[in-house]
């Protein structure tokens, strides 16, 4: 990894957005596999609330370090 062209602000956000990801991933597959096993409905609704939340903060993660190359061309 070359830190010299990464500033410290960049790496921690990389990580965020590699978490969020993380999380993201696991969420969706506790759905699949749930779903997989046929639950009520009440159920897959929460599960699917869950790995929306989830997206959502990878989104915002991601956007955020976006914008951080972008306006400090790191």
């Amino acid at each position: 990894m070359v830190v010299d062209s990464c500033c410290e602000e960049k790496l921690r956000l990389l990580f965020e957005f590699q978490e969020a990801t993380k999380l993201y991933s696991t969420r969706v597959g506790a759905m699949a596999e749930a779903t997989a096993g046929i639950i009520p409905s009440a159920e897959f609704i929460e599960l699917s609330k869950i790995a929306t939340d989830a997206h959502e903060k990878c989104l915002e993660a991601h956007e955020y370090f976006r914008k951080h190359i972008e306006e400090h061309g790191c």
